[in-house]
This record gives C-alpha cells, sequence and structure tokens, in this order.
C-alpha cells in the first residue's frame, strides 16, 4: 500500500476545492477575502526553481485596517491566477527558492513553507532590508505587531501583486543569515 504524503493529500482536497468552486465564482482585484492557498506538487520546475505556475480560481489575502495584507493560516484550494510559487526553508536551508522571481501585476505569488521556522514580510517598517514600491500595499504571514511569527511548516502563504516594481521582502527570524528574496513585478 502506498502512503500519500500530507502535501500530495493536501493538494488533493485542493483540487476537489477547486473544482467545486470554481462552477460559480473567483475573486480578482483587491478582494477582501481572507485564507491562503495550497498548490500541487508542479509549482516548482524538476531543476528545483520553482518558478511553475499555479493554477485555480484565486484569493487575495485579507486587508487589515493598515493597508497591510495578513494571513497566517493555510486553507486548502488552489493558487492564483497566473503567479508564481517560491520555497521557503527547502530542505531546512535558511534560503527562499528561487531568490528571485519576476512576475505580472495582478499574479499572486505562493511561499510554501518547507521547513519550520520561517515567514515572510514585506513590511518595511519591521526590517531595514525590505523595501517596497511607492504606493504599494506591505504585506506579511504574521499579523501586525508580530513580526516573529512563523509559519508551520507545510502552510503556505500568499500574496497579489497589484502595484509594478521591486519587491524586497525577508524571513524576519533569519534577515541576518540572508533570507532574502525578490519579486520583480512588472506591467
Amino acid at each position: 500500500m502506498e502512503r500519500t504524503s500530507r502535501r500530495r493529500f493536501i493538494a488533493g482536497i485542493g483540487a476537489v476545492a477547486i473544482t467545486a468552486t470554481s462552477a460559480g465564482c473567483s475573486s480578482s482585484g483587491t478582494s477582501s477575502s481572507s485564507g491562503s492557498n495550497v498548490s500541487d506538487e508542479t509549482g516548482g520546475g524538476s531543476d528545483g526553481s520553482g518558478d511553475g505556475t499555479t493554477g485555480g480560481s484565486g484569493a487575495d489575502n485579507g486587508t487589515a485596517s493598515d493597508d497591510t495584507s495578513t494571513d497566517g493560516a493555510a486553507t486548502a484550494g488552489g493558487g492564483g491566477s497566473g503567479g508564481k510559487t517560491v520555497a521557503a526553508g527547502p530542505n531546512g536551508s535558511l534560503v527562499f527558492e528561487p531568490e528571485q522571481i519576476e512576475v505580472s501585476v495582478g499574479d499572486t505569488v505562493t511561499w510554501e513553507f518547507e521547513s519550520t521556522g520561517h515567514n515572510v514580510s514585506a513590511r518595511p517598517q519591521d526590517d531595514d532590508n525590505v523595501s517596497i514600491p511607492d504606493g504599494a500595499e506591505s504585506f506579511a504571514s504574521y499579523d501586525n505587531g508580530d513580526s516573529f511569527a512563523v509559519v508551520s511548516e507545510g502552510e503556505t502563504y500568499e500574496h497579489t501583486f497589484e502595484t509594478a516594481g521591486d519587491y524586497t521582502y525577508v524571513c524576519i527570524p533569519h534577515t541576518s543569515s540572508g533570507m532574502i528574496g525578490t519579486v520583480t513585478v512588472s506591467e
């Protein structure tokens, strides 16, 4: 009897959820729906580049009252339409893989937490290494004021980019170890 991994099981549930929800609605723009989505294992290339796209109807992060997106909990579902997947801490390492990605305005990036102790922050007020374009919405996988909160292994966090430019984000607990990534968003 073949044993099913947790990731494959959750991806299967996500496929069922996509099928059930795609019959009637999808979200776009700056929706205030919350929840992260788990993408299937095809999100990363076989070379480990993590640049595969995710499919599905898409969901945006919740928007907090201070114009920052937060979402620390993962739920089953499909990734955003047109987007990329980034591994956070693959094989227990202190890196985002790939370190740099490029997406288009409106695309969703999904961070898959492959080991414990990591988060995602693009909040300049929380770390000096973070930078976002003027007018862009800051975002983080933790609630405002709790910058050392981490996402559990096997969960995901996603953000939909609505402003073009370069975003430098970090893992707050591992910034000093160089756990920094970049998303370039083009029109």
